[in-house]
Parts: structure tokens; sequence; C-alpha cells
């Protein structure tokens, strides 16, 4: 069972990489059928079409890779060295289930930890799925937080400021889709929540 799955994936990974590498996946796809193949050429297969997708899975790893690229930039802008690994603490997320070791390894991560809430500290990053903190005491360089946290104060008024212009044109909603428009209000809502948090985080550094 384990080598039909291996060969089934292998022969499935060259009809993917087929457009990309055409004249090598042509030559392993026949070696592969030892020239009984199902069709005179790779490039006359079906390419690989996606089974039986687990939206709540997708959810959840979308989750993940958020939070991996978050903590990685908050070590960075902490100035964490490289090979050490510090706890995070996450609020507003609960559904990490079986993914906690994951996070660790790619993160850089010793402990996660779930709290109902952060404290105000400049050592926490906050997202429209999360808010996480790490667990490290090395002295922040409080102009330069300030500096950051500006910047993206900046970028969040000016892109909100597009949405709730598009939002209040009575003539774009009367003829953009529907989905557009939702797109737009759910990202306002995402925008409204990182304004309030970065306004939050800056008045923190006060």
């Amino acid at each position: 069972a384990a080598l039909t799955t291996l060969l089934s994936v292998f022969e499935a990974a060259l009809r993917l990489l087929s457009p990309f590498m055409p004249f090598l996946t042509e030559e392993i796809w026949h070696a592969f059928y030892d020239e009984k193949t199902p069709q005179r050429s790779i490039a006359q297969s079906r390419y690989p079409q996606a089974k039986g997708l687990d939206a709540a899975a997708e959810l959840d790893m979308t989750l993940v890779q958020e939070l991996i690229v978050t903590v990685r930039a908050l070590r960075k802008d902490l100035g964490v060295e490289e090979k050490l690994s510090v706890p995070i603490q996450i609020a507003r997320c609960n559904n990490l289930g079986n993914y906690q070791e994951l996070i660790r390894r790619l993160a850089r991560v010793s402990e996660v930890e779930i709290v109902p809430a952060l404290a105000d500290s400049a050592n926490k990053r906050s997202t429209f799925n999360f808010d996480v903190a790490a667990i490290y005491e090395k002295t922040i360089d409080i102009p330069a937080e300030r500096e950051r946290l500006s910047k993206d104060l900046a970028k969040y008024e000016k892109e909100m400021a597009g949405k709730q212009s598009q939002l209040n044109n009575d003539g774009f909603l009367a003829k953009a889709p529907a989905q557009i428009v939702e797109g737009l209000r759910t990202r306002a809502a995402e925008l409204t929540v990182l304004i309030e948090k970065t306004r939050s985080a800056l008045d923190t550094l006060k």
C-alpha cells in the first residue's frame, strides 16, 4: 500500500511539473510506464485535480502560516538571536490543535501558551485573527518601535480610507459584484481591528 501511494504521488508530481519541465518529465514519464503509457505524451495526460479538500484544515493551516510569519517578524524586530528559542503567548486564538509543535519548530518557539488576553507590551503583535507576544527581556528600542507602529498605522489608515471611499460610493456598489463588495466589507472590518490594536500599542509606548 505504501509503495502504491508513493508511485501514485510521484506520477502525479510528474504531471504537475510537466508545464514547467516538459522534456525531463516526458522522459521520466515514459520510463515510469515502461513505454506502456496511457497517452502518447505526458502533455496529453490529465492535469492533477484536487479532490476532497478539507476546508477547515485549509483555514487552520492559513492561520498557522500567518502566526509563524508574525512570530518570525516579531523576533526580528526584538533582536532575538537566530538560534534562541523563546516562549510566546497567544490570545484570541484557541484552535491551534495539533499545530503547536509545528509552530515551535518553524518559528523557533520554546513554549506556546494560550491566554485570555495579553498585557500591554511592546513585545506583542496583533492581527485580525490573534494577538501574540514573545516573552523576551531585551531592551526595546522605543523610538524605532514607535516609528514602525506609526508606519503600520499610516498604512492601515490609508487602506481604510480607500475601502471606505468605495463602500460609500453608491454608483460603485450598484455595479460591483456581490463578492467584491463583501470582500471590501470584510477587509474594512479587519482594518478597524488592526488600527485599534496599533493605536493601543502606540499609546503603550508613550
